[in-house]
C-alpha cells in the first residue's frame, strides 16, 4: 500500500501534516507531501484521508 497526495487538489491547509508530521510535509510551495512511507502507520493514514477537506489524499 502507499499514500499519494493529488498536488492539483491540495490546497495546502496542513491538516495531514498536523494529524501526522511523520508521514506528510508541507514544502515552499504551499503543498503537502508524502515523506516516508516506510513502517507507515495505516490508521493515522487514514486519519488523515478522511480529514482532508479536499480529498487530495488516497491509498491504493
Amino acid at each position: 500500500m502507499s499514500v499519494k497526495i493529488d498536488q492539483d487538489t491540495c490546497i495546502g491547509c496542513g491538516i495531514c501534516e498536523g494529524l501526522y508530521p511523520d508521514l506528510f510535509t508541507m514544502k515552499d510551495d504551499g503543498k503537502a507531501y508524502v515523506t516516508d512511507l516506510t513502517g507507515y502507520d495505516t490508521e493515522l493514514a487514514r486519519e488523515a484521508i478522511d480529514q482532508c477537506p479536499v480529498a487530495a489524499i488516497s491509498e491504493d
